[in-house]
């Protein structure tokens, strides 16, 4: 497998036990991977992040984020996911439908830290929230790439 594409539903599927820990194969040859999911939704964020775990020569990733519509005990902030995580081979990232919410400035900040060769997080905007508070958090968020740059359109 070259590329991964998992849509809403079925991310919500797995999320539900089926990959929430540890998957039992590595995915050697795996660059791309494309995911509608729910920010909000821990348990989203946790299988996501065991797909990334499997894909240790991931370079791109594209996610479409949407909110949830209801709010219950699967929500928890990104920010306290302990989670250490290293993407070596992470390029690029995008996030469509980006809202400025606090838990997607979270994801973000996690690629950051998580990317040592992210050259690229580009998010476009669909957000009611006021865009200049969340550029300005953005713009702080540290990284561990120096060429990381964080693209808003």
């Amino acid at each position: 497998i070259e590329m991964l594409l998992v849509g809403g539903f079925f991310m919500k599927y797995l999320s539900k036990g089926c990959i929430v820990t540890k998957l039992p194969v590595v995915f050697t040859r795996l660059e791309d991977i494309y995911l509608v999911i729910c920010l909000s939704d821990q348990r989203q964020v946790l299988t996501a992040c065991s797909l990334f775990q499997n894909a240790p020569n991931l370079k791109n990733l594209g996610m479409l984020s949407y909110p949830s519509r209801t709010w219950d005990e699967d929500k928890a902030s990104i920010q306290e996911l302990t989670l250490q995580m290293q993407m070596d081979h992470l390029v690029t990232a995008s996030v469509k439908e980006f809202r400025g919410r606090d838990y997607e400035v979270d994801f973000v900040a996690k690629l950051l830290t998580w990317a040592p060769a992210l050259e690229e997080v580009k998010l476009e905007w669909k957000g009611q929230i006021d865009r200049s508070m969340v550029l300005t958090k953005l713009l702080a968020l540290p990284r561990v790439s120096p060429r990381a740059k964080v693209i808003v359109t």
